[in-house]
């Protein structure tokens, strides 16, 4: 090995299939309690997008309320918040399962991954969530620069056009940081105050991959309440100030020039918005982020972390939703004269435009809450989680901190600008990127909940040698990718289609499986993975180590964590050669 490669190593003890941040961890780094996870999933799931994220659902003819027959109004029913929580009951049961292993082994998914693909063979997978989470940071750093924008519009008022511009109401807006020049090209996507803005949050961001996993408990709670306050304080405002709910939650139809659907095009229109919400959280299934084993393996406790999925989940992302389509009817009934407002940045630009300088504290205060919020989700569920994915993949040259740096730097070459200020196609290939994670998925729960019965032997799964359960054939298992594919191909037409418009055109009934793609591929890839393991069992089914090899069951003690690599690498067994 050349001297520059020994330098990079992470430690001298790190090797091809393990470091200290994939390793099981031991019980002084497991600090997170009930209410850590709590406030983590406060601080997380209300946020910009899920704010706007029920905008999709009335763009394609779902409506905000509909009359039950009768002359007199009677029930109303909010059709895309049904669809929304439909959305967000499957995603928590989903997280909540996929959350078992890390709880228990205290090993991210991608170690738990080698179980059912083999040491090798999981390489595939962690790489499709290393590609997800440079290009999600990259677009959630976008947002979140969006959000510094309107920080610093709201405190910098520049007379760029001519300093005898009077600082009154529209003319200080005028003048201000929303209007700095522009010295980009118009087909750029941006202009200078965004990349500006963007540069900003990207560089505030990165001291926190410093903290480790265990020490975010006190951002969280802090980000959790700050975030908490102001949704509730920018929604009670629009309500109050509007007097009523507004028109888009009267008359959608007219608001958004979309006619009512009905019928079979109704209830498909549910399915692929429930299909496009699962898959907007897909990564997170699968690979369980900031909200399963990535993260549970911190709980104190196995079962820690069920509290704030089941209880918190569901509550802040629906209530996320439910805000933002209120909210955004009430301004569309106080600023008529403006496109609608989903987004909330964009909200709180037209709140300063028209409320003048009284508005400036209160829109800086709301913009910093949610630019809290949006660090919490970009560092967490895309930095580190990718860092953990980079971790697991070259362990001896990469930590969690080094892979969370590397995602960052990704985040701005992929120029997220570009994808969200242009046509939809990526924003569109990214949701139904769960084509592939469906199948991952089906293979992920029936492999660990069926076929193993939540049994790991941990030792195994960093022993890259033919005496491991895990190391099938050269490291790969040949019945995960065929399991996959099978799941795949009945979406892929559709798939197609939906990415490129433009270029392929499918029939309604290949659009329809598309519609149902992750729960297709989940089932399809599930079953077929039962049906090969039934036919051909692996070895090693429910064993477990007889002693806690890695010290991971054990009291807390600072010097468990060399101990667990020491073990670890003896584990490994002698013969483990550089590759």
């Amino acid at each position: 090995m050349s001297p520059m490669f020994s330098s990079l190593k992470v430690s001298t003890n790190a090797t091809p299939y393990q470091n200290e941040d994939v390793l099981p961890l031991p019980p002084h780094r497991r600090t997170w309690s009930k209410k850590t996870f709590v406030f983590f999933w406060l601080s997380t799931a209300i946020n910009i997008a899920e704010w706007s994220a029920a905008s999709t659902s009335l763009a394609i003819g779902l409506t905000v309320g509909q009359a039950s027959a009768g002359e007199q109004p009677q029930i109303r029913i909010h059709m895309s918040s049904i669809t929304e929580f439909r959305q967000f009951a499957l995603i928590t049961l989903c997280l909540v399962v996929s959350g078992q292993a890390g709880g228990k082994w205290h090993v991210p998914f991608a170690v738990v991954n080698r179980t059912g693909w083999g040491l090798r063979g999981s390489w595939f997978v962690v790489l499709n969530r290393i590609v997800l989470s440079c290009c999600w940071y990259g677009v959630g750093g976008w947002y979140g620069g969006e959000m510094v924008k309107i920080m610093i519009g709201a405190i910098w008022r520049m007379q760029f056009l001519t300093l005898s511009v009077p600082l009154k109401s529209t003319s200080a807006f005028t003048a201000s940081f929303y209007n700095m020049k522009n010295h980009f090209p118009a087909n750029l996507g941006m202009k200078t105050n965004e990349f500006v803005s963007f540069i900003i949050f990207w560089l505030i961001s990165l001291p926190i991959f410093f903290l480790r996993p265990e020490r975010y408990r006190v951002p969280a709670v802090i980000s959790s309440v700050i975030v908490t306050i102001a949704a509730f304080a920018i929604f009670i405002w629009a309500l109050v100030k509007q007097g009523n709910v507004g028109p888009l939650w009267h008359n959608p139809e007219t608001e958004t020039g979309q006619a009512r659907l009905s019928g079979s095009k109704l209830s498909w229109a549910m399915m692929y918005m429930i299909t496009r919400g699962v898959g907007g959280w897909a990564g997170g299934i699968l690979y369980q982020s900031e909200y399963t084993p990535d993260f549970s393996r911190y709980a104190q406790k196995p079962g820690d972390q069920i509290w704030g999925q089941v209880f918190i989940i569901p509550v802040c992302l629906f209530g996320s939703n439910l805000l933002g389509i209120i909210t955004t009817s009430c301004a569309r009934g106080l600023y008529p004269e403006e496109p609608l407002l989903w987004k909330l940045y964009d909200l709180l630009e037209a709140i300063q435009k028209h409320g003048g300088n009284g508005s400036r504290a209160a829109v800086f205060f709301a913009a910093f809450a949610f630019f809290l919020s949006q660090i919490c989700m970009n560092v967490v569920s895309c930095g580190v989680v990718g860092g953990m994915d980079l971790a697991a993949l070259l362990p001896r040259y990469i930590t969690i901190r080094r892979g969370s740096f590397i995602i960052a730097a990704i985040g701005i070459v992929i120029n997220p600008w570009k994808f969200l200020n242009t046509a939809n196609s990526f924003i569109t290939a990214i949701s139904a990127y769960a084509v592939f994670l469906g199948p991952l998925t089906g293979i992920m729960f029936t492999e660990y909940h069926v076929l193993r019965r939540r049994k790991i032997k941990l030792s195994h799964l960093f022993l890259p040698t033919s005496k491991s359960n895990y190391w099938f054939s050269h490291g790969i298992n040949w019945k995960a990718p065929v399991a996959w594919v099978l799941g795949v191909f009945p979406s892929m037409p559709g798939f197609s289609a939906a990415v490129t418009p433009t270029k392929v055109s499918v029939s309604d009934r290949w659009t329809h499986v598309y519609y149902m793609s992750w729960f297709l591929g989940f089932f399809i890839s599930g079953t077929v993975w039962m049906f090969l393991n039934v036919t051909w069992p692996p070895p090693g089914l429910e064993e477990v180590d007889d002693d806690d090899v890695f010290g991971t069951f054990g009291p807390a003690g600072k010097s468990s964590e060399s101990t667990s690599l020491e073990k670890g690498i003896e584990a490994e067994a002698s013969n483990v050669k550089d590759i």
